[in-house]
């Protein structure tokens, strides 16, 4: 019966093209594509609902492309004026799949498709003759070593290949190879009544496989049936469509549905060549392939009831083969670990192929990490039993002609902690580092420092304790430390610190008085807020020791010194020289030495109980202007134009107005010393 069965189902197979009635010209059907493609068609029967018919539509394509389906078409061949109906597929999901791949074959990445799920709800009327139902989508791969694909009158395919000059739509009795799904509805009625029937459906799950030329790779096709029938697994004749020439120039053309050419030697059942097999039983897939290219391997599904086939689901399996000896050799990689922190450690991966996402088996990777342990995990954890260096192993694709092996070291010492602390945090002082870090397992030899505002390094040390002064406030900023030991081992703290503004340096460290005049000193906290603390010493003619901004009146020489403390904390003190003169009154030196030591290298005058400078002056013996400034304090460094003025004597004179509001004027000769 089995034999008999196979005859009815190759001729259902061979009659369906006078079994479909008229269908639309599916889209974008004259196209010279490369990306992979594969539809099944496939439905369920429910007797007691409405819709009865759910159509199941499911499309793989390469990801990055999306499948633009044609509509589903029903045909009734029981009536012959309108024997067609359409109708539209409703998306169900997506899901990504990754292809089978051969450990030995090397990719720059792995191979990515998208599963697209559609159906469509329909109700056929019982009739006596049965339904056959079809969709068409463009398109299997021009570039399938086993399928060939006629061109048109032009001799290319529309669009054309690059290069070449377009060509006209195409003409009756052309075969393209767009992939014509179809399923045949046995008749609703019987002599037993209602038939109930659903089309098997595939459950292996879809994929492309890539395999080496000339080496044996097998892969395990899978279906099962709802009600429960017989099924079996066949190679058979891949299905496009071409036009009915008779019904050319109708408004709804007509297509028959006919088996693509194969190239020889390849046929429709030795899509692959002879030496692979397709199990009838089991559905394993297994043999060599000795040529490199894409292969088209459409796998037939016929069901069986009673010893008779009443239907079968089709679908394209690809097939990529690579010679797998010109492409680079897996390389196995895993680095060496310090393990500072635990024994157990988390073991990385670095081999090559190791896809993201990619689920290899169990038997492609074997660790061995030298304690015993072991483990066929793409990303192994394992808990050592004690510290000690142990030499690890893996070797990837065990057993293949591509295995490798990489060996590393893991330095398993879990006891080093870095830490540190830190006495100040106020701006334009230095911060002193501690280094607290301890460590059990041996000795910590080194350190090194870090400090960072964000991303940017603003200093280092390698010192065992560091010292930073920070100059910006209020800022938070980033210490790292990090210490290695004896044992190899390395480990780094990081903590944030808030440094605050610290109090501001007096303005002015030396100050000349008149006799009898007063100053009015000034301390800033650095922030203006409250709770500051200011303490002056000593009080010999202070207003006040306790506040910022005391009055000063004394006619005795004397160093004042302050301390300051703000909001935060941070301190400072400074001190000012006050010296008293009789005034009012504006000194000059009656010599000077400009000759870059240090020391009287300026010539300045020094107003005494003057408020305002109106000019100092410098001329030679014969009058020449040689420098002149109204700000108190500057003074002259003995150049003229750039040029060293020479040695000798010189003329100055100065005028101001002093603190009662008198003009005040003076002049006087002094030496230039070279």
């Amino acid at each position: 019966m089995r034999k008999l069965g196979c005859i009815l189902f190759c001729f259902l197979l061979a009659q369906s093209g006078s079994l479909f009635g008229q269908v639309a010209l599916p889209p974008n059907t004259c196209a010279l594509p490369t990306s992979l493609k594969s539809c099944t068609l496939g439905y369920k029967f429910s007797p007691n609902t409405t819709p009865n018919f759910r159509f199941f539509y499911k499309v793989i394509v390469q990801s990055g492309t999306t499948p633009t389906p044609d509509q589903l078409y029903i045909v009734n061949p029981s009536n012959p004026n309108n024997n067609t109906s359409s109708y539209d597929w409703d998306l169900d999901s997506t899901r990504k799949v990754t292809g089978v791949i051969d450990p030995c074959i090397v990719l720059p990445s792995p191979p990515n498709y998208t599963v697209y799920y559609y159906h469509a709800d329909v109700f056929l009327n019982n009739n006596n003759t049965g339904y056959m139902a079809s969709a068409v989508n463009c398109c299997r791969p021009a570039n399938a070593l086993d399928m060939t694909f006629p061109f048109n009158n032009t001799g290319y395919l529309n669009p054309p290949p690059p290069g070449y000059p377009p060509c006209p739509d195409a003409g009756p009795g052309e075969v393209y190879n767009a992939i014509a799904s179809f399923v045949r509805i046995p008749p609703l009625n019987s002599i037993t009544g209602n038939f109930k029937n659903s089309t098997p459906s595939f459950t292996t799950i879809d994929t492309i496989l890539n395999v080496c030329n000339s080496r044996s790779f097998s892969y395990s096709l899978n279906a099962t049936d709802a009600d429960g029938d017989s099924l079996a697994y066949h190679f058979s004749a891949a299905s496009t469509y071409e036009l009915d020439a008779i019904n050319e120039h109708t408004f709804i053309n007509r297509f028959i549905f006919s088996p693509v050419l194969y190239r020889s030697p390849y046929t429709a059942q030795q899509p692959a060549g002879p030496n692979v097999s397709l199990d009838p039983v089991s559905g394993l897939l297994h043999g060599t392939i000795s040529d490199t290219g894409l292969f088209v391997l459409t796998v037939t599904v016929p069901e069986y009831r009673g010893g008779q086939v009443i239907d079968s689901i089709s679908q394209d399996l690809f097939v990529h083969v690579y010679n797998c000896d010109s492409l680079p050799k897996p390389k196995a990689s895993i680095p060496s670990l310090n393990s500072c922190n635990d024994l157990t450690l988390n073991f990385p991966n670095n081999s090559v192929p190791l896809y993201p996402g990619y689920n290899w088996n169990n038997t492609t990777f074997q660790w061995d990490f030298g304690d015993g342990g072991a483990s066929n995990q793409v990303f192994p954890v394992h808990t050592y039993a004690d510290t000690g260096a142990y030499n690890v192993r893996l070797i990837i694709f065990p057993g293949l002609y591509c295995a490798d092996t990489a060996y590393s070291k893991a330095l398993v010492y879990p006891y080093l902690t870095p830490d540190f602390t830190y006495n100040d945090t106020c701006s334009n002082q230095p911060v002193a580092f501690i280094n607290t870090s301890t460590y059990t397992g041996g000795v910590i030899n080194s350190a090194s420092w870090q400090f960072k505002k964000d991303t940017t390094l603003l200093g280092a040390s390698n010192d065992y304790n560091a010292s930073f002064t920070f100059t910006k406030a209020p800022q938070t900023y980033d210490v790292l430390l990090t210490v290695g030991t004896d044992k190899g081992c390395m480990a780094t703290d990081t903590q944030h610190i808030n440094i605050w503004q610290s109090p501001y340096p007096l303005a002015s460290h030396d100050t000349i008085l008149s006799k009898g005049a007063t100053l009015q000193l000034m301390a800033n906290d650095g922030v203006r807020g409250n709770n500051a603390e200011f303490n002056w010493s000593p009080p010999l003619g202070l207003s006040s020791t306790t506040i910022a901004d005391p009055i000063l009146t004394s006619t005795t020489d004397t160093i004042y010194y302050v301390t300051i403390k703000n909001y935060y904390g941070c301190t400072l003190t400074d001190s000012i020289r006050v010296k008293y003169y009789v005034g009012p009154q504006i000194y000059v030196p009656n010599a000077f030495t400009p000759n870059g030591d240090g020391k009287n290298d300026v010539l300045r005058p020094v107003p005494v109980g003057m408020l305002i400078l109106k000019y100092f002056r410098v001329f030679s013996r014969y009058g020449q202007l040689m420098y002149e400034t109204e700000k108190p304090f500057a003074g002259w460094d003995g150049t003229f134009h750039g040029s060293q003025a020479p040695a000798g004597t010189y003329v100055w004179e100065a005028a101001g107005i002093d603190y009662n509001h008198k003009s005040f004027a003076i002049n006087g000769t002094f030496i230039l010393i070279r």
